[in-house]
């Protein structure tokens, strides 16, 4: 048996197939027809661990991938937050990899698909995990890159055409792990680097020199296999961390331009009544406290909130970290008074701290300094459903 000849009759099953979507007129039919063939083609020579599909990643962090022509995914344990043939969300612990398809690779479409592979790619975190083997064992593993390609069923250029745009393209971008792993060309060739880019424990290492990552091989008819077998080998490298989908439900409201998290779920008393309702923060007391709030380590945050550094919070905390106090009226340390039913409480002339998370920032917020004009009704949750949380 001769494993090229299967490949080549299936390249040419799938040009047979480019060229019926070229008579189809209306862009989103023909876009649809291209992909389904190619969809086709992996859901039957992949594993079956890995699911094919289309649409967009999301991160923890509520970030959100491009519109991805194909997403390959955990099969087994990926939920789908939103599922359609033709679009679904997924959580990005489940992803391993996704292709951007073209018809004709012309310049303007390789830029375009190399801007779609980049907003995947910028989702990936950037600490890695630990996983468990076996029982008793723990082994760490870097953040998981997923496998990118741009595949193409033809072009009206040589490839080494192509592998030239492909070095310009590398060099725009800030940080080059973003760029696709592979650019292909069906009947013509592959552009990216000829060796194993992920080795043991997730780590990516791409090559350093820009000429092997736009190396270019003029497989031919021999293109779908060399691709398949190299793009498999990258996937079967690949460990994913366990899905924590807590995380999800937790993740950062976008509030404006910015990703706030912990600013939503606040209960207060009713105007003029006795039963307690859930707030959230407004976007224009969000940007007051953006605008209002000083940058100050963890160590002068302890001082200027307790009055001095907790003990033996030096071994449990980064006393460096950087936090934003908003405290506009530079009240004191916080001090403890006993209200009229004789229980402690904190003196509203001096500071206390409320906590929120913005753009990935620690917020300390005086909640003196913060007044009724700052919230509004948050129709999210009740108080039930907060408390059940």
């Amino acid at each position: 048996m001769d494993i090229r000849k299967i490949f080549e009759a299936i390249s040419l099953e799938l040009s047979a197939k480019f060229q019926k979507t070229i008579q189809i007129k209306h862009n989103g039919g023909k876009g649809d027809n291209r992909e389904d063939a190619f969809v086709g083609f992996l859901k039957e020579y992949l594993p079956g661990k890995y699911g094919i599909g289309r649409g967009e990643v999301i991160s923890p962090e509520n970030e959100i991938s491009g519109e991805l022509d194909i997403v390959i995914f955990d099969k087994d344990h990926c939920p789908l937050f939103l599922k359609s043939d033709s679009h679904s969300i997924y959580p990005r612990e489940s992803v391993f990899g996704a292709i951007s398809m073209k018809s004709h690779l012309d310049s303007e479409e390789l830029r375009d698909a190399y801007k779609n592979i980049a907003s995947l790619k910028k989702m990936v975190p950037t600490k890695g995990f630990s996983n468990s083997p076996s029982p008793g064992m723990r082994v760490g593993l870097h953040p998981v890159v997923p496998v990118t390609a741009i595949f193409a069923y033809a072009s009206n250029r040589s490839l080494e055409a192509i592998a030239k745009q492909v070095k310009e393209l590398d060099r725009e971008l800030d940080d080059i792990n973003l760029r696709p792993d592979f650019v292909v060309v069906l009947g013509l060739g592959i552009v990216g680097p000829n060796s194993r880019i992920r080795k043991d424990f997730n780590q990516y290492d791409l090559p350093q020199e820009y000429n092997d990552l736009s190396y270019s091989r003029s497989t031919g008819r021999h293109t779908l296999l060399r691709f398949y077998m190299q793009y498999l080998d990258e996937l079967n490298t690949i460990t994913q961390p366990n899905l924590n989908l807590r995380s999800y439900f937790d993740m950062p409201s976008r509030v404006g331009e910015y990703k706030v998290r912990k600013h939503d779920k606040l209960i207060m008393k009713h105007e003029d009544k006795e039963m307690e309702v859930v707030k959230r923060l407004t976007l224009s007391a969000i940007d007051r406290i953006v605008k209002d709030s000083k940058m100050v380590t963890l160590e002068q945050h302890y001082k200027n909130y307790f009055g001095a550094i907790p003990l033996g919070s030096e071994k449990i905390d980064d006393l460096s970290r950087v936090i934003y106090e908003y405290n506009p009226k530079n009240k004191p340390p916080l001090k403890i008074i006993w209200d009229d039913d004789n229980s402690p409480t904190g003196d509203v002339n001096t500071f206390q701290a409320f906590y929120i998370e913005i753009d990935g920032n620690q917020y300390a917020i005086d909640s003196e300094s913060i007044n009724n004009d700052d919230f509004e009704d948050n129709p999210d949750f009740t108080v039930d459903e907060l408390m059940s949380n």
